[in-house]
């Protein structure tokens, strides 16, 4: 089994590149669409994609914590039958 500080390191990356990818993306489209369209969509597609990036990292956080979960439940029950 993991340790818990390196389960708690996964979760928070997993927040954390979600949001900075998603902050990425928003600049990206943002600086596309300027540069190659014309078409100005300072500051909306960056806060756009930055809210995306919040979702999709607290989603990740969130499917993570459920599979802890269920990891320490089915250890929790191999350490009772064994002991059994």
């Amino acid at each position: 089994m993991k340790g818990k500080y390196f389960i708690a390191l996964t979760v928070g990356l997993n927040l954390v590149g979600g949001i900075i990818a998603g902050m990425l993306v928003g600049w990206g489209f943002d600086w596309a669409m300027e540069n190659w369209f014309g078409v100005k969509t300072k500051p909306w597609g960056f806060m756009f994609f930055f809210l995306i990036g919040i979702v999709a990292g607290f989603k990740n956080a969130y499917v993570d914590l459920k599979r802890i979960e269920k990891d320490l439940k089915s250890s929790e029950e191999e350490g009772k039958n064994n002991s059994d």
